[in-house]
């Protein structure tokens, strides 16, 4: 299923230039297929990890990048990092008590 952000004012990105918005949605496309952290996409895309990181946030504030779990990097090795996916299928339940 090939995942494409509609023009959406939600995320933000009027006057943005065409490159931030196809660097945007190569992102999120990369983030949609199974959960990865920022480096590997860095290199699955070639697009730099602090370019991706801004990406991120503008989905993380548009609510459509979800935090999956923590692993070893694939790449870096680092022991603790976030993996991340924009597909809404892969985000496990909270856990998180209903008070009320």
């Amino acid at each position: 299923m090939k995942n494409t952000l509609p023009p959406n004012t939600t995320l933000n990105v009027i006057g943005k230039g065409s490159n931030y918005i196809n660097q945007l949605k190569r992102v999120n496309q990369a983030f949609f297929d199974k959960p990865k952290t920022m480096k590997e996409v860095d290199l699955e895309i070639g697009i730099m990890r602090e370019s991706i990181c801004r990406y991120c946030a503008t989905l993380r504030k548009a609510g459509r990048l979800f935090p999956v779990l923590k692993r070893q990097c694939n790449v870096t090795k680092y022991p603790k990092v976030t993996a991340w996916t924009t597909n809404p299928e892969l985000v496990p339940p909270s856990t998180q008590l209903n008070l009320f």
